[in-house]
């Protein structure tokens, strides 16, 4: 079971991002994006496992400008700094 943050590291549920590095996944029709990056996103998720992975830091992509597509990443510590994914705009 995850708990909940509201913050960690400088960031905050609900936050505007921009990515640091490219990012990949599918939307919600199952289509690949490959976004570069400085792309903006926002901060969905932050949670604290008891397991290796640490903070998990769920990221919700935008695909494009109208911002009705969307991919999801998540980040967590075995990855390595949050701070070298993403950015607080």
């Amino acid at each position: 079971m995850a708990e909940r943050l509201a913050q960690w590291r400088g960031l905050t549920r609900g936050q505007k991002i921009k990515t640091l590095i490219e990012t990949k996944g599918a939307d919600h029709d199952d289509i690949e994006h490959t976004m570069p990056p400085g792309t903006d996103g926002v901060v969905d998720q932050i949670e604290r496992y008891t397991s290796e992975q640490g903070v998990v830091v769920t990221i919700v992509i935008w695909v494009d400008d109208k911002r009705d597509r969307s991919i999801v990443n998540a980040f967590d510590e075995l990855d390595g700094p949050i701070e070298k994914f993403v950015e607080a705009i």
